[in-house]
């Protein structure tokens, strides 16, 4: 049986965080919910580029703050350096780009995709 973007997220995070049953089902429902969100907004990726990455940061906010609510301190911290990396590797692509004299819409572009990846 074939399985859905978020039973396979929320099989990542599991491992990542060696989520309990409780948080496995309560990941479950985070994560359908954000594929949800993105397939929603996925026509305005072409119509409205902004608006686009508007709603992604949206999502992750909302996201973050589901992760704060069922993960305990200990995944929280295991959370946090995900985040840091995450931080460390933007900064870097984006140092990068902007010597390579990319335009700043390609810049967030790229920066929105590294968000999108890491939700």
């Amino acid at each position: 049986k074939s399985t859905t973007p978020a039973q396979e997220a929320t099989l990542k995070m599991t491992q990542l965080y060696s989520l309990n049953e409780v948080q496995q089902a309560e990941m479950l429902k985070i994560q359908e919910r954000k594929y949800r969100n993105l397939a929603e907004i996925e026509p305005l990726k072409i119509s409205d580029p902004n608006a686009y990455v508007q709603k992604i940061r949206s999502i992750k906010l909302g996201n973050d703050a589901s992760f704060d609510r069922i993960l305990n301190a200990e995944q929280m911290t295991i959370y946090k350096q995900e985040q840091q990396k995450l931080r460390e590797k933007k900064a870097v692509v984006y140092k990068e780009m902007k010597s390579a004299g990319s335009p700043q819409q390609e810049i967030d572009n790229k920066m929105t995709m590294l968000d999108l990846e890491a939700l």
